[in-house]
C-alpha cells in the first residue's frame, strides 16, 4: 500500500498547503481517494505530484465538513467513474457554534450534494465496499460529551442539535499483517476510533492510522483545546491499546501533536502536503 498526502494544513516542497485534507491510496492493484480537500487546490498538487486522478476507482468522504468535501466538483471534472462513499447523515447540515445563535456553517458546501447526486453512494452503517476495503461508522458511547467539547451541532427539522458525529466514518484496508485505518479528524476520539475498528475486526490487528486528532484549539494549530494531561492521556490509552503506527496532522495542532509524542515517540509522524508513506 502507499498513500500519497495530495493536501493538508502544512505546505510541502512547490506544493499548496490548505486547512483540509485529502489523501490517495494505492492497494491491491486500485486507487483511492479519501476526502478532497477545501478547494479544488489538492487537483494543482495531484498534477505535480504525477498522480493521475481520473484513475481513481473509488473515493470516500470521511464526514460531511467542507474543509473535506469542497474539492468534489474539480474532482468530478476529472474522474467520471468512481463513486463517493458516504454516511446517509451526511445529508444534514452541520454548524459550529461556541454561544448564543448558531455561528458558522461547515457543512458540505451548499448544492453539491444534489448537483452531483449520482456520483454519491450513501451508506447506512458498516460496509464491506470492496475486496480488502470496509467502512466502519461509529458504535461506541462517549462520543456525544467529545461533541459538547468541540462546538459542533447539527440542524434537523429545525432543531439544533449537538453533533452526534454519525456522518463520520473510517475507512479500512486490510493487508496481510494488520489493518491500515482512515479517519481524517476523528472527532470522536482516536481511542474510541481504535475501539470501534477493534470491535469490527476482532481477530486482526491494527498496524497503521491516518487522520488529524481534532485537539487544534480555536486560535489555530498553536492552541490546543485540550489540557496536556488530556492530551497525553489519550497517547497513553493509543500505546497501552495498540501497536499502531499513527500518521497524525490536520486538525491536530503543533501543541498538541509535541504532547503527544513525548509519549508515542517514533510511533507518531507528521504529515504534510507531498509525503508519500510506504506500508
Amino acid at each position: 500500500m502507499i498513500v500519497k498526502v495530495l493536501i493538508e494544513n502544512t505546505p510541502g516542497v512547490d506544493l499548496c498547503g490548505e486547512h483540509g485534507l485529502c489523501l490517495y491510496v494505492q492497494y491491491n492493484g486500485k486507487n483511492f481517494l479519501i476526502d478532497s480537500g477545501a478547494s479544488e487546490q489538492f487537483v494543482t498538487n495531484a498534477d505535480k505530484m504525477d498522480v493521475d486522478l481520473s484513475q481513481v476507482d473509488m473515493a470516500f468522504l470521511s464526514h460531511a465538513h467542507y474543509d473535506h468535501s469542497s474539492g468534489y466538483p474539480a474532482f468530478f471534472e476529472r474522474n467520471t467513474k468512481a463513486k463517493v462513499y458516504l454516511q446517509e447523515a451526511a445529508k444534514n447540515r452541520y454548524f459550529y457554534k461556541i454561544a448564543g445563535p448558531i455561528k458558522k456553517y461547515i457543512g458540505i458546501p451548499e448544492g453539491v450534494l444534489e448537483k452531483y447526486d449520482e456520483r454519491f453512494s450513501y451508506v447506512d452503517g458498516a460496509l464491506n465496499v470492496d475486496e480488502g476495503v470496509y467502512i466502519v461508522p461509529h458504535s461506541l458511547d462517549g462520543i456525544l460529551k467529545r461533541a459538547k467539547h468541540t462546538h459542533m451541532c447539527v440542524v434537523i427539522d429545525g432543531e439544533v442539535l449537538y453533533d452526534d458525529f454519525s456522518h463520520e466514518q473510517t475507512v479500512v484496508f486490510e493487508e496481510e499483517d494488520g489493518l491500515v485505518c482512515f479517519n481524517s479528524c476523528s472527532h470522536s476520539g482516536v481511542e474510541i476510533v481504535i475501539e470501534e475498528v477493534k470491535k469490527a475486526f476482532p481477530d486482526k490487528k491494527i498496524k497503521a492510522y491516518f487522520g488529524g486528532f481534532h485537539m487544534m484549539g480555536i486560535t489555530g494549530a498553536n492552541s490546543c483545546s485540550y489540557s496536556k494531561e488530556e492530551v497525553q492521556a489519550v497517547a497513553t490509552s493509543l500505546k497501552d491499546s495498540s501497536d499502531a503506527k499513527f500518521y497524525s496532522g490536520h486538525c491536530t495542532g503543533t501543541v498538541a501533536f509535541e504532547w503527544l509524542k513525548e509519549i508515542l515517540d517514533d510511533r507518531l509522524e507528521a504529515f504534510q502536503s507531498g509525503k508519500v508513506i510506504e506500508l
